[in-house]
């Protein structure tokens, strides 16, 4: 009856205000973000006739941030979509809430990931820093029908006092309707580390599990590996005012890693990736780059026994291809410049590295 009781509203329908998008997608799931213009109760309307509200332990919720996870899904099965919801519009009697108006958002399709496919395709943005009209232009290159997800190494934000609307603002709405249909994957960058309200951040970009920002994942021949690699600066102590435990936070990582690679759908992939925002390299410079040498000797050793085929990295605000071997690496590390796209194509056998500019040109191919 509730359910009835809300479709048949007559009130005017209030709008989406961001979104929607799609994020951690696996295998046999994903989950649905967008926020709304006012806090309601949400539910997302599968093709079939299917309703999943927004729940958390056994309670419908109201709030403007809205998520829906849909499991139990197939891999490679296609999902077809739309996100509603009913506007709340008085909540002050706890036993008698009072609605008001619904909407219903446009149809999407999402796959699910498949690690029988024969390639993996996504596309990576990092240090975008605000240039929303970049990153805009650089989303609107990516063909959604041969991309599997798109990939967030970080920065896209900087340091601030997170609040919901300038975070989704920044993160996501350059996006447009992509994120709707390709699913959308995110590493912390330094920047996304920093200022008030970080944990919003990861309530946007949700990882259930193991943690809020490492994690891996599989699609066709490659299984990806995620780290955080947290604040690159040395004054840490001032930029956090001594909040910072970042030591005990990439011990931590350490350890996970170690076990997680050694799982089958890991251990067993074809090609093998890092994903991460800084890059783990021996850098010439000893003072401003003394996180990426801490990460090369400590980490380094640890995905070479594992056989990682790729490390992709950011954060230096250039491009830069270091060949296996040059810093005790027995793989590449690619790092994306600031405001360009990396376009990454894998198969059983190889990679392609491809590099555009907000312009559209190809400004590097391996």
């Amino acid at each position: 009856m509730l359910l009835q009781t809300i479709l048949f509203l007559l009130l005017a329908a209030g709008p989406l205000q961001q979104g929607p998008w799609v994020y951690g997608a696996r295998e046999d799931s994903f989950s649905i973000l967008w926020v709304s213009e006012k806090p309601g109760m949400a539910y997302v309307e599968l093709a079939d006739g299917t309703v999943k509200f927004e729940t958390y332990a056994g309670r419908r919720i109201f709030r403007r941030l809205h998520r829906v996870r849909l499991d139990g899904l197939a891999p490679g099965t296609e999902v077809r979509y739309r996100v509603c919801g009913v506007d709340l519009k008085d909540d002050s009697n706890p036993r008698q809430p009072v609605f008001e108006g619904t909407y219903e958002g446009p149809w999407h399709s999402v796959r699910t990931f498949d690690r029988r496919a024969r390639e993996c395709r996504f596309s990576v943005f990092n240090d975008i820093h605000l240039q929303t009209a970049d990153y805009a232009a650089l989303a609107a290159q990516v063909d959604s029908a041969r991309t599997d997800f798109l990939f967030l190494n970080g920065d896209i934000a900087s340091a601030g006092n997170y609040e919901l609307d300038t975070l989704v603002h920044y993160e996501v709405e350059p996006l447009g309707s992509l994120a709707a249909g390709v699913p959308v994957l995110f590493a912390r960058g330094n920047h996304e580390g920093r200022g008030n309200n970080v944990e919003l951040v990861s309530e946007i970009f949700p990882n259930d599990d193991p943690a809020p920002f490492y994690y891996t994942f599989r699609h066709g021949p490659a299984a990806f590996i995620v780290f955080d690699a947290g604040e690159t600066g040395q004054n840490r102590s001032v930029l956090f005012s001594g909040t910072e435990v970042y030591e005990d936070y990439l011990a931590e990582q350490l350890a996970w890693a170690a076990k997680a690679m050694r799982e089958p759908a890991f251990r067993n992939a074809p090609m093998k990736v890092c994903l991460l925002h800084v890059p783990m390299i021996d850098h010439e410079d000893k003072t401003d780059y003394l996180l990426q040498r801490w990460l090369n000797v400590h980490f380094v050793p640890l995905l070479n026994k594992a056989g990682i085929d790729l490390m992709i990295g950011a954060d230096l605000h250039e491009l830069m291809y270091c060949e296996p071997g040059t810093m005790g690496n027995r793989f590449p590390i690619m790092v994306n410049d600031d405001d360009h796209r990396l376009e990454v194509r894998c198969d059983r056998k190889s990679f392609s590295l491809k590099m555009y500019n907000p312009a559209g040109e190809l400004v590097f191919e391996r």
